[in-house]
């Protein structure tokens, strides 16, 4: 409330939350983790799935609370499985460059844009 007694209105904001988008290079690598953890488990393939989606949930709507991984990228790492997403926040979309391994080729995705 304000000084008079009366409520004091602020205007409300539209927050807009970027599109998603995934290089095809990253989806390969979704479906080729999937098919690997499939083949072992069912349960932890799908579980590899859930945690993919949060993930890129919480990027869409909070992508500057992921660390700045490269001069253009950030990387938001799994919890559970040893990937991490590699994103760039561009001005209408967040670009999802790659979905990588944690002990293979460091960096092999730098040339995606």
């Amino acid at each position: 409330m304000g000084r008079s007694g009366s409520s004091v209105a602020c205007p409300a904001r539209k927050v807009t939350q970027k599109q998603i988008r995934i290089q095809s290079e990253a989806q390969e690598e979704i479906n080729q983790a999937f098919d690997w953890y499939f083949e072992r488990s069912p349960a932890a393939a799908d579980a590899f799935l859930t945690e993919i989606g949060a993930s890129l949930s919480q990027i869409v709507s909070h992508p500057q609370h992921c660390p700045i991984y490269t001069k253009s990228t950030r990387r938001r790492v799994l919890s559970r499985f040893p990937y991490s997403v590699i994103f760039q926040e561009k001005d209408e979309t967040i670009l999802i460059v790659a979905v990588a391994h944690a002990k293979r080729r460091p960096g092999y995705w730098r040339g995606r844009n």
